[in-house]
């Protein structure tokens, strides 16, 4: 019986970690897919950034529409 029970905690322990990698591995590619296509947005012309590097911030419609008329 004492066996048994070692082995549903070593079960209970791996699913745990289980799930939490499988987390981890979400989040990160949750950031990962936002970059991309931030980044891909910027270069097709659909945002307009303002500065260069960590500096950039995106414009909202309303900053570039009116200067451009």
């Amino acid at each position: 019986m004492e066996l048994w029970i070692n082995e549903i905690w070593l079960l209970a322990t791996a699913v745990i970690f289980t799930g939490y990698g499988w987390w981890l591995g979400v989040k990160s590619n949750v950031k990962n897919i936002s970059e991309a296509v931030i980044d891909s947005l910027i270069e097709q012309k659909y945002l307009k950034t303002r500065g260069f590097g960590k500096d950039m911030e995106i414009l909202k419609y309303t900053e570039w529409c009116e200067k451009e008329k």
